[in-house]
């Protein structure tokens, strides 16, 4: 079953500082890795492979906490790192989601999303985001009659998202036979 047009009305604009403690990544920059080094997501501002170029050995100061959206600061790519990694570059931005009981993957997922509507359209790599401006930015997300983030839906509908692409991706195996 695919899910219809997603009816908006009850969601409202937040900052993004209401939920999120935010950091730049530190940054080691390509050509001071050596690629498949260890077990360290090295990670990109690229949309492939979940940013993910190679995995690395990297030192405790130079990694960054995992569980957490990271958002290419001059690609505005954002994907969802859930374990510790290292970044190529400082005007990546690491967002943590404030209540740590809500730290979900599908949470992040989720907000990904909603992230992607509401700035992709803002900042381009000629107009990149960075640490100031993102401070003053909002979006929009379900929220509870309370005005509190709707964590429910959010769970209920990502669930659903995740069983239809597990059903398409059972359906593409059996097509090619893998």
């Amino acid at each position: 079953m695919m899910m219809g047009k997603i009816d908006t009305s009850l969601w409202k604009k937040i900052k993004l500082t209401s939920i999120f403690n935010m950091s730049n990544t530190k940054s080691i920059v390509q050509k001071d890795i050596c690629p498949e080094s260890g077990n360290i997501p090295y990670v990109t501002a690229s949309s492939e492979n979940n940013g993910v170029l190679t995995y690395i050995s990297c030192p405790d100061e130079w990694t960054d906490k995992g569980n957490c959206i990271m958002i290419g600061g001059k690609t505005m790519t954002f994907t969802y790192q859930e374990t510790d990694f290292c970044s190529n570059d400082s005007h990546n931005i690491a967002l943590y989601l404030k209540d740590k009981t809500q730290a979900t993957k599908l949470h992040y997922l989720f907000l990904i999303s909603a992230l992607r509507a509401s700035l992709s359209q803002r900042y381009s790599w000629n107009d990149s985001i960075s640490m100031k401006r993102i401070k003053s930015e909002d979006f929009y997300i379900p929220v509870t009659p309370d005005g509190f983030p709707d964590w429910a839906y959010m769970d209920s509908f990502m669930a659903e998202i995740m069983k239809e692409s597990e059903i398409c991706l059972e359906n593409l195996r059996i097509v090619l036979k893998i």
